[in-house]
């Protein structure tokens, strides 16, 4: 069964040294979007802070499978709400 690593950044990158092993590249592709939104419900400021997120999905051989990216942009008529 192949290993998939799921590095994640957030303003900060996170590597995945341990990886999971799943029977095919759709399972690491459902597992990729589950991943992201366990870190968006979780760190909400985060993500906000930063405007952005995202995850990279590897092989064992560190060869990029696909990439996942979450972004946010205040707009003038928000006038910076919002922001902290």
């Amino acid at each position: 069964m192949p290993r998939f690593y799921f590095h994640t950044e957030d303003g900060v990158r996170i590597d995945d040294d341990e990886g999971a092993e799943l029977p095919s590249l759709a399972d690491a592709r459902r597992e990729g979007a589950r991943v992201l939104g366990e870190m968006l419900r979780e760190h909400p400021d985060a993500f906000w802070a930063d405007g952005g997120l995202s995850l990279t999905v590897t092989d064992a051989r560190g060869l990029t499978l696909f990439t996942m990216e979450v972004s946010a942009t205040h707009s003038a008529a928000s006038g910076g709400l919002g922001r902290s």
